[in-house]
């Protein structure tokens, strides 16, 4: 993934970031060509080198027999930025976003244990009170066998923001603001996914960044 320096999420934030956003595309290639496959996670930071990625499959999804080199392209938030959200003139239309890119090793255990304890394990992630032991027998055993556990072995992670630090402190608190004023009108659509959040990072990290860039800019300017 290309991610220009003034783009690059914090490293240190990336495991908090992939324990909130439980869901992602699960990229392999196989037989016929790339695949993909939206899917629930869950992310153990403190297993293996790097972490690791339970999920499971439906067993007649034969993505699960792709053993071997796997992309995990996780989506935070995202926006649509309108040229009438930013302050400066001649501005163009844009779209900020967040994404997290894992590759590792996809491992399938078809394995009716494993495959439970990472069910379990998914819906526990959610807070839920769910107690799988309240199906019937009959019915846990044809939910597990239904499915394929799969791994992927996390061998990078690299997380990218795009979230208007090239632009000035003025105009990302600009667009900060009409993002705001999109989500709280109810006449208008915000075009985009976990708003909050995505405003959250402009009016902290985005700003903070052009900040710092402005102060170096103006003292070099002094020392000349």
């Amino acid at each position: 993934m290309y991610v220009p320096e003034h783009f690059g999420y914090p490293p240190e934030e990336l495991d908090a970031l992939l324990a909130r956003v439980r869901i992602a595309d699960l990229v392999t290639v196989g037989p016929q060509g790339p695949e993909a496959t939206v899917l629930p996670f869950v992310f153990r930071p403190d297993e293996g080198e790097h972490g690791v990625l339970r999920a499971h499959l439906s067993r007649v999804n034969d993505q699960w027999r792709h053993a071997g080199p796997a992309l995990v392209v996780v989506h935070g938030p995202d926006g649509y930025v309108d040229p009438s959200d930013v302050p400066s003139p001649h501005a163009v239309p844009t779209w900020n976003y967040i994404t997290v890119h894992v590759r590792g090793r996809l491992v399938a255990h078809d394995d009716p244990r494993w495959v439970r304890r990472a069910m379990v394990e998914l819906v526990a992630a959610q807070a839920s009170d769910f107690d799988f032991d309240t199906l019937s027998p009959r019915m846990l055993d044809g939910l597990v066998r239904s499915a394929v556990g799969v791994e992927v072995i996390v061998e990078s992670i690299v997380g990218k923001a795009k979230m208007s630090q090239n632009r000035s402190s003025t105009d990302i608190a600009g667009i900060a603001d009409s993002w705001s004023r999109r989500v709280e009108d109810p006449q208008q659509v915000f075009a985009g996914r976990c708003p909050a959040e995505g405003i959250g990072y402009l009016r902290n990290e985005s700003l903070a960044h052009a900040i710092a860039r402005e102060r170096a800019t103006e003292e070099i300017r002094e020392r000349k």
